[in-house]
């Protein structure tokens, strides 16, 4: 929800991680170059980026099967809170008082709105949607609406009246009992923590109702148990969701669902969702039995996205758009640079001299605040070790799904809060995450598709900002930008790779076992844009080992596991080195990530 004296309905998530949940193998014990936490300060020195050497073979999906704790309702009150505004606060839509004389929402949370955090009007989508949402009429609905305009509180509130409606209206004095009322479903982890502290915010006045996340990187079992200890509210990522289905208890909680949400319902199924949605819904109470509410918030309305809404959505659901016909997206309006390097090998040095180039052209004292995407959690961390070793540049620091929440959670906020500082991640962060002043979006090497480009480049240029994005490439990726991205006119830039030496000493620097899991994020990422490239498996392989050896400053052919091997489909390729699969750690003790890519 939005900072106090702001009114608009929007509050991202701003706490602080909590209480030393360890699950997940992320950031803190990396080796090397790897390890710690972000650089502080201009000039460099030997600070190190923060990231792990992650799973090649790992995706970059913000979910596995592992509490997250969420501060007490209170807090998110804080007048310290500062959060993003990412869209103009309008002043000719309804008022949220409104609700409380039509007596649609409970008066409690209407002081909650108006008083502690001084909301008056309400932000376009919720102004289009809420009287449809809201209990009497209780519509199911698609809503089509852009990330950072006040969508949360537009199913927040409905929802959460519809569970106040229930609980108020039963026979006083019954002992509460574990029963969910509200599901919501988001990709990420970090969208799940937001949603989660804007709904502890509007029950701040109204304690005694309990919001609870499910999510990877965190402790499943004590997540489990607050679950059944009482929960009101759900928010979790699919994957963990469907492990903690697995419990009966946790089916029994859902028996009498009253409202089911799909947040980012695009990205949901653009990260392969699908499957996992069937499985939840078909676990779910059958509507005949125990009818519920469904919404679909969507940015995009793609046939795929029609298709779950009638997995969730009765037939004969309501579809509303709040986003003005005509109206152009970031791509369309933000300045955009094309910068080609020779090869891979020198994608890094043309890196770091963009990011010179963009530091210098803003000016001393000015705010430079950037993201540099990168196509894996391993190549992240390698970008963001390198640009923290060079002098002169703002705070570099690492974001991807292979770090533990806390971890996370700490960059995000630290990063949300600087005016001048850059954060390389991967597309954890590249929708449903809101950062204000975001100057310029990198994108290092192409993206898994079109709509991801799209995505990354809306971290720029918010509420009609102005921005930039710089994206490069390697000669033989130049077919992305010239048929995927037809539509786009780039702006040729020229590469800088003055920086080759600097680079260079800082592979040197590195651990050869770090070299080895990027060598094999590279080869992996690329597999499956050989078709494009035009390359075959023997390609490949030479392009890897080449940007080991060129790039990298590798000896010699990095190793890779038999079964990472066959992962790849690239049995029997001349040139890889292969040994064999390590030992299996033994069974019993797994921690933190299971239930592989769900």
């Amino acid at each position: 929800m939005p900072e106090r004296g702001g009114r608009d309905g929007r509050r991202p998530d701003r706490r602080r991680g909590g209480g030393g949940d360890r699950g997940g193998r992320g950031g803190g014990g990396a080796r090397g170059p790897f390890r710690g936490g972000r650089r502080g300060g201009r000039g460099g020195g030997n600070n190190r980026s923060n990231g792990v050497a992650d799973d090649p073979m790992s995706m970059d999906i913000d979910d596995a099967p592992t509490t997250h704790t969420l501060a007490p309702p209170a807090a998110a009150a804080d007048d310290s809170y500062k959060p993003p505004l990412t869209e103009a606060i309008p002043q000719d839509t309804p008022r949220f008082a409104d609700l409380a004389g039509q007596n649609l929402v409970h008066p409690q949370v209407i002081q909650t709105i108006t008083e502690d955090l001084k909301f008056d009007h309400m932000m376009p989508v919720q102004a289009a949607t809420l009287w449809e949402l809201l209990p009497p009429h209780r519509s199911d609905c698609l809503v089509q609406a852009k990330t950072g305009t006040g969508k949360t509180v537009a199913f927040l509130l409905p929802a959460l009246q519809t569970m106040l409606t229930k609980t108020l209206g039963a026979a006083a004095g019954n002992k509460r009992d574990s029963a969910i009322s509200l599901l919501v479903i988001s990709p990420t982890r970090e969208l799940a923590m937001q949603i989660a502290a804007e709904a502890n915010s509007l029950l701040q006045r109204l304690p005694k109702y309990r919001v609870r996340i499910a999510i990877g990187g965190t402790n499943k079992d004590r997540e489990e148990r607050q679950i059944l200890d009482g929960c009101d509210v759900l928010i979790a990522t699919p994957g963990r969701l469907i492990d903690h289905m697995s419990n009966e208890d946790v089916l029994y909680a859902l028996r009498s669902l009253d409202t089911l949400v799909l947040d980012e319902a695009d990205r949901l199924l653009d990260m392969g969702f699908m499957p996992a949605l069937r499985e939840i819904v078909g676990k779910l109470p059958d509507r005949k039995v125990a009818p519920r509410q469904g919404m679909l918030f969507s940015a995009t309305i793609a046939p795929h996205v029609k298709q779950v809404a009638g997995l969730v959505l009765v037939p004969g659901y309501k579809f509303i758009s709040t986003i003005p016909e005509g109206e152009s997206n970031t791509h369309e309006r933000v300045p955009q640079h094309l910068i080609k390097v020779p090869d891979f090998a020198s994608v890094a040095a043309g890196m770091v001299g963009a990011v010179r180039h963009e530091v210098a052209r803003v000016g001393s004292g000015a705010p430079f605040k950037a993201i540099v995407f990168a196509p894996t959690a391993a190549m992240a961390g390698l970008y963001g070790h390198v640009l923290s070793q060079i002098a002169g540049l703002p705070p570099v620091s690492t974001l991807h799904s292979r770090m533990t929440q806390n971890r996370r959670t700490k960059i995000t906020n630290d990063y949300r809060d600087s005016k001048s500082a850059i954060l390389c991640a991967t597309d954890v962060i590249a929708r449903g995450m809101d950062f204000p002043g975001v100057t310029t979006v990198f994108q290092v090497g192409i993206p898994s598709e079109k709509q991801s480009y799209i995505h990354r480049l809306g971290r720029t240029a918010r509420a009609d900002a102005e921005g930039k994005g710089i994206f490069l490439i390697a000669e033989d990726e130049a077919f992305f930008p010239k048929w995927t991205l037809k539509e786009i006119t780039f702006i040729t830039q020229d590469a800088d790779l003055s920086a080759q030496p600097e680079v260079a000493r800082v592979m040197e620097r590195m651990d050869e076992e770090e070299k080895a899991q990027i060598y094999k994020a590279w080869m992996g990422y690329y597999n499956n844009h050989m078709k494009g490239l035009r390359w075959d498996k023997e390609e490949l392989v030479r392009q890897a080992n080449t940007y080991a050896r060129e790039a990298l400053g590798t000896p010699e052919t990095p190793t890779i596991q038999r079964s990472t091997v066959g992962k790849m489909g690239l049995r029997g390729t001349r040139g890889l080195n292969i040994v064999p699969d390590r030992p299996k750690p033994p069974r019993g003790n797994r921690g933190g990530r299971g239930g592989g890519g769900r």
